[in-house]
């Protein structure tokens, strides 16, 4: 039988997803270094999106085949959080150091298979201030991996080409 006087038993309503976990670790462990986390529009303006930073009209980046576009190539959904970090700058009209990080969606036309989603989530960062270098984002990098992966994990960082940065690197 079943006695109704007794009391229900307390079921939860869903849970972080994974990639929710993996953003709150994340933002944890940047603000626990002094970073900064932002958010912004997933619908943007090319202006924010492409033009503020460098990408020229002809870039493939801004072909309709690979964003979407909601209004006449001006207003879309943002291709990648690089905007927020846009609108960070411009905030600090260059007066102040920033340190940032900024998690959010991203959507990008693309076929679906096991390694391409149309809808996924990045996480970049942004440090501005003076005597930065390139080993102070090795550093940071490998303090990450450490954190997310265990002490024993090391980063490997091997030269790449990006247009947008130099120098450029990819971590393994």
């Amino acid at each position: 039988k079943i006695d109704i006087s007794m009391p229900g038993i307390d079921i939860k309503n869903g849970s972080p997803s994974f990639v929710e976990k993996v953003v709150d670790d994340a933002s944890d462990f940047f603000i626990s270094l002094g970073y900064d986390i932002f958010e912004g529009p997933e619908i943007e303006l090319d202006k924010y999106n492409f033009e503020m930073l460098n990408l020229p009209k002809d870039h493939p980046a801004r072909d309709a085949q690979d964003t979407y576009y909601l209004d006449k190539e001006e207003l879309l959904l943002r291709s990648q959080t690089s905007p927020v970090q846009v609108r960070v700058m411009l905030n600090g009209k260059g007066e102040t150091p920033i340190r940032m990080i900024c998690p959010g969606k991203t959507y990008r036309r693309e076929d679906i298979n096991a390694t391409h989603e149309q809808e996924f989530t990045q996480i970049e960062g942004l440090v501005i201030d003076k005597n930065i270098s390139l080993s102070d984002l090795k550093g940071t990098f490998d303090a990450f991996v450490k954190h997310t992966f265990g002490e024993t994990t090391e980063a490997r960082f091997r030269p790449s080409y990006y247009p947008f940065t130099e120098p450029s690197v990819e971590m393994d």
